[in-house]
């Protein structure tokens, strides 16, 4: 199964932060995500795109989300990915 998503804008939203770990150590990370729509089941719905370290922005336009690409299995539990996998659309 795979779903409809069109990336709204390429501004990339950075949003630094920290935490402490089990061993008392102060973490850093950096959020980064950009606007999108996800078109499924005849709905749309606004979501983010979180981008991974480094990894440039998307380009607005629409894409196929491919979620068996991003199908994870850990402790016998199946989840998605939190880094989408987009494939552009052909242009008709």
């Amino acid at each position: 199964m795979n779903a409809k998503v069109t990336i709204l804008s390429s501004h990339v939203e950075e949003r630094e932060g920290s935490f402490d770990n089990d061993r008392g150590e102060s973490i850093a990370y950096t959020t980064r995500k950009q606007k999108a729509k996800l078109e499924t089941g005849g709905f749309a719905y606004p979501i983010d795109i979180r981008l991974d370290k480094g990894q440039r922005a998307w380009p607005v336009g629409e894409y196929t989300m491919d979620l068996a690409e991003m199908l994870q299995v850990r402790n016998n539990a199946i989840s998605l990915s939190k880094f989408a996998v987009l494939t552009p659309l052909a242009k008709a």
